[in-house]
């Protein structure tokens, strides 16, 4: 188990006891990982950031029926997803074309060679769907278990969707990398 985990499953324990400045460290810790998640599922930064402050309250309200700290996670990101899901669906918004939305902030200096750029670039080009199944899995790593719980799929259809995503990225990586 991580030294991060251990702490964040003091963290709560702690806010089970009552204690303000736990929950307003847990709060730092996990906000702009929050945000971020909501923002790669409506693609609008200022309701990613109204999304995760309402989840929060929900999170909040809710942190001492969360009998396992170790769970966390999980079931944060769970709540995250719901509320996300849920302006999407009030929103009844047309959906916009990819190359139309903005994409996360990077500047081209932040990328450490060409190679990086390119798997960025690629990132970019793949479906909503497997971006976000690929960011679950890798880059806010999550177990396939945990990622079954917070989409509220089996986790067979995790594994599916992340061995498709890898495929469809190595594929447009190469488009991409090789035409550079």
């Amino acid at each position: 188990m991580g030294v991060d985990k251990v702490f964040d499953e003091l963290l709560i324990l702690r806010c089970h006891a009552g204690d303000r400045k736990a929950l307003e460290l847990l709060v730092k810790r996990w906000n702009k990982k929050f945000t971020s998640f909501s923002y790669k599922l409506v693609k609008d930064l200022p309701v990613a950031q109204d999304i995760t402050q309402e989840s929060w309250l929900s999170i909040i309200k809710g942190l001492k029926k969360l009998k396992d700290p170790s769970k966390f996670s999980t079931w944060a990101y769970r709540i995250v997803y719901n509320k996300s899901m849920d302006w999407l669906r009030g929103s009844k918004r047309n959906v916009v074309l990819e190359h139309e939305m903005p994409n996360e902030p990077v500047e081209e200096a932040d990328y450490k060679n060409e190679q990086e750029r390119a798997v960025y670039q690629s990132l970019r080009e793949l479906p909503e769907r497997e971006k976000l199944i690929l960011s679950l899995f890798y880059l806010e790593g999550h177990r396939v278990k945990e990622i079954a719980d917070i989409l509220g799929i089996p986790t067979g259809t995790v594994k599916s969707r992340i061995y498709y995503a890898r495929e469809h990225l190595k594929k447009i990586y190469k488009e991409v990398y090789y035409e550079t």
